[in-house]
C-alpha cells in the first residue's frame, strides 16, 4: 500500500507516530490470489465495543522515498497492568515513520481507558471479541500499510533505538530478526541466543525482536488459527522452509516478561511446537526427549523457587545464554 508524491507533514514531533502524517489514504491493492484483504478499517461486527485512532480522524501513513514505513500490532486482552509500557515504547520511538495498530479482544479491566489515552498517537485501534490470537494477528496484519510489520504483545515492550536499528535492513531479508531480553521470575535480564537456522529443531527466534516483510504477509502466509500458542513458530518455520531469507542483526531490540500465555501454558506451547513440525514435515522424534527433558527442566526450577532458591536457576541460565 505504497503511494509516493504525498503531503506529509507532523502533528507532534514529541512521537514516531505523529512525526510524518498525511491527508492522502494509501492506495489499497486487493488480488485474488492474496492470503487476505487488505483494509484501511475493519469491517463492522456485532461484537464491536468501540474503534478509534488517527485513521477515524483521516491521518495515514505512507512509506517514503528515504523512510520505509514501519508497522507494528499489538495484540492485548485484559492487559492494563503492562499495556502502557508498550505503547510508550511504541510511540517513543527515535524513528520518524512509525505505524501503530492496536487490537484489543474486548477488555473488560481498564485496558480501553489506556488506549483511549494514547488515542492520539496510535493509528487505528478495534475492541471486539476475537477467534484467538492468531485471529488478532491477521486482522491487524490485514490493516497495515507499512513496509515491514512487527508485533509486540501488551506485556513486551521495544528498546528506544530499535526501529532505527532495522530500518537500514529492511531491503535485505524477508525477515529480520535481532535479540531480546527476557526478564526472569525474579526480574533479572537475561538474553537468549537466536539463529534462524536452527528453526527446525525449535524456536530459535524471539518472536518481540522479529520483523516480516508485509508483502511476504501478504503473498505467502498468515497465522494459522488452529494454533493457539506456538502460531509464531509455525509461521517463521514455514516461511524458513519454503526458501524465505532472514537477516540478523546484533542488537537487542525488544524485552520479553515471561507471563505470556505461551510461557504459562508451556506444555500445551511445547505440543503445538511438535504438531508445527508434523504438519510441515519436520521430523519430531527427537523432540519428545526434548519435550521431557524441559518438563523435568520446570519441575526443578519451580521446585527451587518453592524453597527460595530461585537464584540457583538464575545462575544456571546465565551460564548457558553465555
Amino acid at each position: 500500500m505504497n503511494q509516493n508524491n504525498t503531503e506529509i507533514s507532523g502533528l507532534d514531533s514529541q512521537y514516531s507516530t505523529t512525526r510524518c502524517v498525511t491527508r492522502t489514504p494509501p492506495v489499497i491493492v486487493n488480488n485474488p490470489e492474496d492470503k487476505f484483504e487488505s483494509l484501511l478499517f475493519l469491517p463492522e461486527n456485532s461484537e464491536r465495543k468501540a474503534e478509534g485512532g488517527l485513521r477515524t480522524q483521516g491521518y495515514f501513513k505512507h512509506t517514503q522515498t528515504d523512510k520505509p514505513l514501519i508497522s507494528v500490532i499489538t495484540v492485548v486482552f485484559n492487559g492494563a497492568e503492562y499495556l502502557e509500557q508498550t505503547i510508550n515504547s511504541v510511540i517513543g520511538q527515535t524513528y520518524d515513520n512509525v505505524e501503530y495498530i492496536i487490537i484489543d479482544g474486548g477488555s473488560t479491566d481498564g485496558t480501553l481507558d489506556i488506549i483511549k489515552k494514547h488515542e492520539g498517537q496510535i493509528d487505528y485501534w478495534v475492541s471486539e471479541r476475537d477467534k484467538g490470537i492468531s485471529d488478532a494477528f491477521n486482522k491487524g496484519i490485514s490493516l497495515c500499510s507499512g513496509e515491514i510489520v512487527g508485533i509486540i504483545n501488551a506485556d513486551d515492550w521495544y528498546e528506544k533505538m530499535a526501529f532505527s536499528s532495522i530500518e537500514k535492513y529492511i531491503g535485505k531479508a524477508d525477515v529480520l530478526y535481532g535479540d531480546m531480553n527476557l526478564l526472569d521470575d525474579v526480574g533479572k535480564k537475561i538474553t537468549p541466543k537466536v539463529d534462524h537456522n536452527n528453526l527446525k529443531k525449535n524456536m530459535t527466534i524471539c518472536h518481540p525482536s522479529c520483523f516480516v516483510k508485509s508483502r511476504v504477509y501478504k503473498k505467502r502466509f498468515i497465522y494459522e488459527t488452529g494454533f493457539n500458542y506456538a502460531m509464531d513458530y509455525e509461521l517463521l518455520l514455514k516461511l524458513y522452509l519454503g526458501g524465505g531469507k532472514f537477516f540478523y542483526i546484533g542488537k537487542v531490540i525488544s524485552n520479553m516478561r515471561s507471563l505470556g500465555v505461551s510461557d504459562n501454558m508451556w506444555i500445551n506451547a511445547l505440543k503445538e511446537v511438535r504438531k508445527a513440525k508434523k504438519v510441515n514435515g519436520v521430523s519430531f522424534v527427537n523432540y519428545q526427549v526434548y519435550f521431557y527433558f524441559y518438563f523435568l527442566k520446570q519441575s526443578v526450577r519451580r521446585f527451587f523457587q518453592s524453597i527460595g532458591l530461585g537464584w540457583v536457576v538464575n545462575v544456571y541460565r546465565q551460564l548457558i545464554v553465555s
